[in-house]
């Protein structure tokens, strides 16, 4: 009865009869215990208070600073039951009293306690099976209560029974390895699990088992099936080998699923070739179906007996379910990370690899905290692949596994390389232009910066201070202007570029004849009239002559030019004489003047005279060649084009067999063959025959020799692969520190990227880090040089228009050395 005290004493009995009672207890008040969402607080009674009318009791979870009243009316009594309380929480209460005259101050706050489950004791196990049996002892395996008492299972009790004729005899108590049995009786079996609340009640009796040895070739059943990862779709399903392994070892297993509830001949197999692992994956589940498995072990003998069928299971995710979440830290750190939102006071997280305990604690350093748990990889390489899996205990099954295959460390591992040595993406990498009055601008573009970020600009590895730099920290565009370039700044030009732990740096590399010819190939292909007229010091033609004819009958003559400084102005021809012209920018024109249908005119055009009554053929013009960027084109203008002109081509005095790499057509006036990717094969001789009814024509061009050289050349240098800039000619840093060069390479199609140490190909890994990006930008990364890594290094790219190196040497010192200049060095030419 609660509230009274009581007294106890106990006596043991056996087959002799019972013994004394033991010394007796102190006096035990009876009261209610504490459960899931209740506590019982208790205080001492005011001794001040005059006609008390009681107490008032508030409770606040600790750290909240909110408390809430447990009782609407005053407590006669000095204890009192707080119900509505939450599981796993944490309290502390404080009390105060009532009279007549008000109410008191509150009592000190109590020691803070934690509501937990109430304890019971375990519910009976059941899926009682033999494992083994020789002439006089059973393994005996059963499965855990499905209702534990909210504590763990301490041990459990096993008892037996001989069955004689089907009539059961007395249970007597046994161990987990039951003994003393008798060869060629049965026997039935009976466990009761125990936990810190008592002994639970005992499971039904088993099955009937005879005991005899087992002398069977094959293996008996795997036991202690357990399934974890619930999932709409898939389930992953555990077991333990059978302790009867046979005559042979055991050297696989097979899985059978059915619905459950079907027919025991639906039971179908899940692997069709044996298992190693006491472990496997059941994929392609229908979400909402109920299934129960079985597994059976094989060894050279044959397949043996199955094991106990499990639970029936459910493929559904459960909501709340989470999955183990892989993560890289600003560190560099990499971890698995899982939550469970169901834990209960006595949960733990449970880390295993390949499913089984882990138990090399270097490996792993795992870190719990409230419902989350982290596994952070220490020292991350090659054997921690596998899988990993998390289980929480004391709930419904929350578990999770994450794969780290071998692709997926080397993923991490670059991952957790960019974060302890983070790179500032560039768009674009260090570069050269000509300005007007002979200056020269170096510039690169940064993706990201923030307005923190520097650069320093570095010439032959000594800091430039240049007068006229900018830093435009919205564009990412740096820039620095220099007024000229003379041979005493051939050497290697850098931009260093630091923002936070984020750096970067972009080189170019002019040296000698490199500086001339660096500027006339980027002036060739970004501005190819400018650099012409340039060059060849003169003026040219942006749009050759041509002539308009107006409703007026005017005809308008018209070209485009560009002339430079010191020369005379564009002047037209009208046979042989000058015309004056006054010119206009961008368009240059003269106008002719009315002109008669009927009147025979005669007025040129790309320097061939025409007539208007000539004919179409005799107006074209000597056949020329040229580059595209497809591949060689050939060439011919005729006065006008119309359907009454008939063209063929031909190739070594045979038509031209058309394809998808050899094309012909028209454009405007100009009649041409196109030959896409052209090779040794198509240097000869080619023609192209007119015939417009009034007479033939044919003209003719040579592909080879240097016709063919120079056109090739030009699509040669437009999609070559090409290592564009950016490495240093000597890299000298000292030991222990990282190592980071960029390079920018293009090429059409895209070139193949090789590096090379000594002559000899390298690959990519933890210690030295090769990365192509974006298909422009080649790094090269060691994370921490030591002599070893000194050397001569190369990046190759080819395409199928040619093939380019860089190349640079390492030189690694030790700190005490850093003043001592490395004792040899090697110029680097880009060309």
């Amino acid at each position: 009865v609660e509230g009274r005290s009581y007294m106890f004493r106990v006596r043991a009995v056996n087959q002799s009869g019972m013994s004394r009672p033991s010394r007796k207890t102190r006096h035990i008040r009876a009261s209610r215990r504490n459960t899931d969402t209740s506590v019982v607080v208790s205080w001492e009674a005011s001794k001040e208070a005059k006609e008390l009318v009681g107490y008032y009791i508030e409770g606040s979870i600790v750290d909240s600073n909110v408390w809430e009243p447990c009782n609407n009316k005053p407590v006669n009594a000095t204890r009192f039951i707080c119900h509505g309380l939450r599981t796993g929480e944490k309290y502390i209460f404080r009390v105060r009293a009532v009279n007549a005259a008000g109410l008191s101050q509150f009592s000190p706050e109590s020691e803070p306690v934690e509501v937990k489950a109430a304890i019971a004791s375990p519910a009976p196990p059941y899926g009682i099976t033999v494992l083994e049996c020789v002439c006089d002892s059973m393994v005996l395996a059963w499965k855990q209560p499905s209702f534990i008492g909210g504590a763990d299972i301490t041990g459990y009790f096993v008892d037996y029974r001989e069955v004689i004729d089907g009539v059961a005899g007395k249970w007597h108590e046994a161990n987990i390895r039951v003994c003393d049995l008798k060869e060629n009786k049965k026997y039935q079996f009976q466990v009761r699990a125990a936990n810190m609340a008592g002994v639970g009640i005992p499971s039904l009796a088993s099955d009937t088992f005879l005991c005899e040895e087992w002398t069977i070739a094959v293996p008996g059943p795997p036991h202690d099936l357990q399934i974890r990862e619930v999932r709409s779709d898939s389930l992953v399903l555990l077991w333990k080998p059978p302790v009867y392994q046979g005559r042979d070892p055991v050297n696989g297993f097979y899985i059978d699923i059915k619905e459950a509830g079907a027919p025991e001949e639906a039971w179908r197999g899940v692997n069709t070739k044996a298992t190693e692992k006491a472990f496997i994956k059941v994929a392609n589940l229908k979400a909402g179906e109920t299934f129960v498995f079985r597994v059976r072990a094989q060894n050279k003998a044959g397949v043996g007996q199955t094991s106990a069928v499990t639970e029936p299971v459910v493929a559904l995710t459960k909501a709340g379910t989470k999955d183990i979440v892989v993560d890289v830290d600003d560190n560099g750190n990499i971890s698995m990370n899982f939550e469970c939102c169901d834990m209960t006071p006595d949960s733990k997280f449970v880390w295993s690899k390949n499913y089984e305990d882990i138990t090399d604690p270097s490996r792993l350093t795992l870190e719990t905290k409230g419902n989350k748990s982290k596994a952070v990889f220490n020292t991350p390489e090659e054997e921690d692949v596998g899988i990993y899996s998390c289980l929480v205990t004391h709930t419904d099954g929350a578990s999770s596994s994450y794969t780290l295959s071998e692709e997926e460390l080397k993923r991490l591992l670059e991952v957790s390389h960019d974060h302890k040595f983070p790179i500032i993406p560039l768009k674009s990498a260090l570069a050269v232009e000509l300005l007007e009055k002979g200056k020269v601008r170096f510039w690169l573009q940064a993706d990201k910066m923030s307005a923190n970020g520097k650069v320093d600009y570095i010439f032959n590895d000594n800091a430039l201070s240049p007068g006229d730099m900018n830093f435009d920290k919205n564009t990412g565009v740096i820039e620095m202007i220099m007024d000229s370039l003379t041979p005493a700044d051939e050497g290697t030009f850098t931009f260093q570029l630091q923002d936070g732990k984020a750096t970067n740096q972009s080189s170019l590399v002019l040296i000698g004849d490199v500086i001339a010819v660096d500027l006339l190939l980027h002036y060739t292909i970004s501005f190819p009239y400018f650099i012409t007229a340039m060059f060849a010091a003169g003026p040219h033609f942006i749009e050759y002559l041509g002539y308009e004819v107006t409703q007026e009958c005017c005809v308008i003559l018209k070209c485009k030019v560009r002339t430079l400084k010191g020369f005379p102005a564009a002047l037209f021809y009208r046979q042989t004489a000058s015309v004056d012209l006054n010119m206009s920018i961008g368009c240059d024109a003269f106008q002719v003047g009315n002109m008669k249908k009927e009147t025979s005119a005669l007025w040129y055009k790309d320097g061939h005279q025409i007539k208007a009554d000539e004919s179409l053929a005799n107006s074209s013009t000597p056949l020329k060649i040229t580059s595209t960027d497809e591949g060689i084109r050939l060439y011919t203008f005729v006065n006008y084009y119309n359907d009454l002109l008939q063209v063929t081509w031909h190739y070594k005095d045979s038509a031209v067999s058309f394809s998808d790499r050899i094309k012909s057509g028209v454009v405007g006036e100009q009649l041409w063959l196109q030959i896409t990717e052209p090779t040794e094969k198509d240097t000869g001789k080619y023609a192209i025959e007119f015939n417009d009814g009034k007479g033939g024509l044919r003209r003719t061009v040579e592909l080879s020799g240097q016709a063919f050289d120079d056109a090739f050349l030009t699509l040669f240098l437009s999609g070559r692969a090409r290592v564009a800039g950016g490495l240093p000619d000597v890299v000298t840093i000292q030991e222990g520190k990282a190592l980071n060069l960029t390079c920018n390479i293009s090429g059409d199609p895209l070139p193949e990227v090789t590096w090379l140490k000594n002559d000899r190909e390298i690959t990519s890994d933890d210690h030295c880090i090769l990365k192509f990006a974006s298909g422009k930008f080649a790094s090269f990364t060691i994370t921490a040089v030591n002599s070893s890594d000194s050397g001569k290094y190369s990046i190759l790219v080819k395409n199928k228009y040619g093939t380019e190196s860089g190349d640079f040497t390492v030189s690694a010192f030790i700190a005490d050395e850093a003043d001592q200049p490395p004792a040899w060095r090697r110029p680097l030419s880009l060309l």
